[in-house]
């Protein structure tokens, strides 16, 4: 029980100048900092649904569909949906970077 409480005090300790000195000073600092993370994780996850789908064509393509019905359908179904998937993400991520940058509530990153 001891341990617990020195592990907490120990973290609380080494993160707290993290968090006193990036703290945001207004509230467009904090939404440009949460637009950063957002700005970070969003191409990761795209590349992570990209490597998906082309690892599942790449097993079309070589044959692991090729030995029933029912894994071929699937394996169509898991296509459309990568392809609406990948879609859905790369337009939001893009509608919602052009509405930031029209309003000026984001810094934009793609033009100069």
């Amino acid at each position: 029980m001891r341990k617990k409480y020195i592990t907490t005090l120990l973290i609380s300790i080494i993160s707290a100048p993290g968090i006193l000195f990036a703290a945001p000073t207004a509230f467009s600092d904090l939404v440009n900092k949460f637009i950063d993370i957002i700005n970070t994780i969003v191409p990761i996850l795209i590349s992570l649904a990209m490597v998906l789908f082309f690892f599942h064509t790449g097993k079309g393509i070589f044959g692991h569909a090729k030995d029933s019905g029912q894994a071929q359908a699937q394996l169509k179904e898991t296509l459309f949906w990568g392809i609406v998937i990948i879609f859905v993400m790369v337009s939001i991520w893009g509608i919602l970077t052009l509405i930031g940058s029209e309003f000026n509530l984001i810094k934009n990153n793609f033009t100069r």
